[in-house]
């Protein structure tokens, strides 16, 4: 009998160990997920698999998975390239291409800044970010509105020629910050 007692109690004990494996895994998984992959592309593929589910689309819980475990990333080669106004009705946007030159990196978030000089040489900076998802050796385009940018301060101005020494009645953008994942 006392042997009965014995197999009963690791039989319950075991059930409880099941029971805790099943119900309280997934928070254990996403907070090891968050501790140890932070930064990656493997965290996002983690956190897509936990995350899932009916209520929220793909893309969404993509886009969550994304923001969370994005980091800022140093160097001009995550992000760069060709790109100018779109004047749209209520205001400006700005769209282009960028691209990445790295083999290791996702580029997932930019921010621009678009610079714009009047006839004296007085700059006003204009930022604006957007989520982006540009793998490494490649390009995509890009658009996103700049709220305190204004059509009419843009009319009738040029690029700025980088070979003029201080700008005047000329606007120039770039990128001037980037988070991304490594691979």
């Amino acid at each position: 009998m006392q042997t009965g007692k014995i197999k009963n109690y690791l039989i319950g004990g075991l059930l409880c160990i099941v029971l805790m494996l099943v119900f309280g895994f997934k928070p254990v998984y996403r907070v090891m997920n968050e501790a140890v992959n932070r930064g990656t592309v493997n965290a996002v593929e983690m956190c897509l698999d936990y995350t899932r589910g009916e209520v929220l689309s793909e893309e969404a819980v993509k886009a969550v998975c994304v923001s969370t475990f994005q980091k800022r990333l140093l160097g001009n080669e995550y992000a760069f390239g060709r790109a100018g106004p779109r004047l749209v009705l209520d205001g400006v946007r700005w769209g282009g291409t960028l691209q990445n030159d790295t083999v290791d990196h996702v580029t997932t978030w930019v921010q621009v800044a678009v610079n714009v000089y009047d006839e004296n040489g007085s700059e006003q900076k204009a930022l604006a970010d957007t989520q982006v998802w540009l793998e490494p050796m490649d390009e995509t385009e890009f658009e996103v509105e700049v709220p305190d940018l204004k059509q009419e301060q843009i009319n009738d101005l040029d690029f700025w020629d980088l070979d003029m020494p201080n700008p005047k009645s000329c606007f120039s953008w770039g990128v001037v910050a980037v988070k991304g994942l490594s691979i």
